[in-house]
């Protein structure tokens, strides 16, 4: 029920008017589930959704497992909405291309601090690899400008298609591995980062090592790249009672770095862990590299980490 709450929260400012005849749908920020968005919109930068910021209005994509379709329709109450000052006037079930059911809520959404109220439209639709919710809203002052048929005809267009190869994401990646060290891709978290692991479960650092990779924009000067570092480190997902052993600065791949060694805890299991720490600083961009491993096979599996670092490149 919490993922309910958290997404009937979302509040994007949308939308513009009709539907242009024959045109294709959009896939926002190369997602999965695509639409044609009305006349005037655009997609958002980095963003799964569209905009039209003259007037205020945005359609906005989320995607999530296959089963989450069953488990949202059948707990999407409207006194939970209400809690989020969403009011729901009508919800019915409608069916999209190629059959796919979906769920319609329309109603509008009090915004207390700002004193306005938002037309707001959910579509949750299920397809067959991924379950989708589409939420469009606009200020109701806007409300003649776009007309009930003129949503709905928007969010009747929506679209799924299969989700992409592990292959496909890495080569969207802003960086390349030279060798991956016999560390196998586990899953490809946006544009900009990959988690790697050795084994095939759920990445569990009690029991075997995993690497993740970030790229970031922006340059760090170097009087702040110690206190960036420390930061960094002290929010490595997975583990709990983190403690820096030793670090410093170093060159990694021609460039500026900063490596710190920790100790901590695996989380769920409170076994003993360690972690590795490597930002590679460059003028526009940086890398931000962390390996994690039981403490017992750490000094085995620091050999294949540091192959990894020292073999990924920038685009």
């Amino acid at each position: 029920m919490r993922l309910v709450v958290r997404v009937a929260a979302l509040v994007l400012p949308l939308l513009a008017l009709s539907v242009p005849a024959g045109a294709q749908a959009v896939f926002p920020n190369q997602g999965t589930i695509g639409l044609v968005p009305p006349e005037g919109m655009s997609e958002i930068p980095n963003v799964p959704g569209f905009q039209d910021r003259a007037t205020k209005a945005s359609i906005l994509v989320l995607e999530m497992p296959q089963p989450a379709f069953q488990e949202i329709t059948s707990h999407f109450a409207p006194a939970e909405l209400k809690k989020q000052n969403v009011t729901v006037e009508e919800r019915r079930d409608v069916e999209l291309a190629d059959g796919v059911k979906a769920v319609l809520l329309k109603g509008y959404q009090s915004i207390p601090n700002a004193g306005t109220t938002l037309k707001k439209w959910i579509l949750i639709a299920g397809g067959k690899q991924q379950t989708g919710m589409i939420t469009v809203q606009f200020p109701e002052e806007a409300s003649a400008r776009y007309p009930d048929k003129a949503v709905e005809a928007a969010l009747k267009t929506v679209v799924f298609r299969a989700p992409p190869s592990n292959e496909e994401l890495m080569a969207r990646l802003p960086f390349t591995f030279d060798d991956m060290e016999g560390f196998k891709v586990f899953k490809v978290l946006g544009g900009s980062a990959v988690l790697l692991t050795k084994g095939d479960a759920e990445p569990d650092p009690s029991t075997q090592p995993f690497f993740i990779v970030a790229a970031g924009p922006g340059e760090v000067r170097e009087e702040e790249r110690e206190s960036v570092a420390k930061r960094a480190i002290s929010s490595v997902p997975g583990v709990k009672e983190l403690r820096v052993e030793r670090g410093g600065p170093l060159r990694i791949g021609g460039q500026p770095g900063y490596e710190l060694i920790a100790n901590a805890l695996d989380a769920k299991s409170g076994k003993p862990v360690k972690v590795a720490q490597w930002l590679r600083f460059g003028r526009t961009a940086n890398l931000r590299m962390v390996g994690v491993a039981p403490a017992a096979s750490f000094d085995a599996d620091f050999g294949a980490m540091r192959g990894l670092r020292d073999g990924i490149e920038l685009r």
